[in-house]
């Protein structure tokens, strides 16, 4: 039985807590502060949003548009270590990546998002359902017609799913050929 390795109490700071913390103004989906590391007169000069790391997972990205301070640098005068912007430790989101969950990382990644677009809620949703029930992709005409629209939407999408169908044990080639000659007859 595999577990996974113990890891540190960890806590994220999203963006919408470093905003409050640096009195920052809304702007779209991201925030916009002073930087508090060269402590500038532009209310505007650090940029603060949500993004994705290397694993999918939510983080926070901060740049500072005056002086491209270091991020180090701008955490440290947060008050925080470079680790808490990130919603999983890298470390723990390597050494855990291929252990069996107990829930799923993708459908973590739509709880983090305020307003997802529906098509990304599809698409996870889809990514999601391939990989723990494999027939059902194959049994499932809707859910098929649908993959079949989001993976042609780009090719990132279709290299997704692609994964998503090796992660689940299929052959990706044949499923494709089979899949299109559905979708086209």
């Amino acid at each position: 039985m595999i577990t996974a390795p113990p890891h540190e109490p960890h806590t994220w700071y999203t963006p919408s807590d470093i905003a409050s913390t640096l009195e920052g103004k809304q702007h779209g989906r991201q925030w916009r502060a002073k930087c508090p590391v060269h402590s500038g007169d532009n209310p505007q000069s650090l940029g603060i949003a949500q993004g994705l790391d290397h694993h999918g997972n939510p983080c926070t990205l901060l740049y500072c548009y005056a002086h491209q301070c270091a991020i180090t640098d701008i955490c440290a005068a947060l008050g925080i270590a470079v680790k808490n912007l990130f919603c999983i430790l890298p470390s723990h989101a390597r050494e855990t990546q291929y252990l069996p969950r107990t829930h799923s990382p993708r459908l973590a990644r739509i709880k983090a998002i305020e307003e997802p677009p529906k098509d990304t809620v599809a698409h996870w949703l889809l990514a999601e359902m391939i990989i723990s029930d494999p027939e059902w992709i194959e049994t499932c005409a809707p859910a098929r017609a649908q993959l079949w629209k989001l993976a042609q939407a780009s090719p990132r999408s279709r290299a997704q799913f692609t994964q998503c169908l090796r992660d689940a044990g299929l052959h990706p080639f044949p499923f494709w050929q089979t899949l299109a000659r559905e979708m086209e007859g």
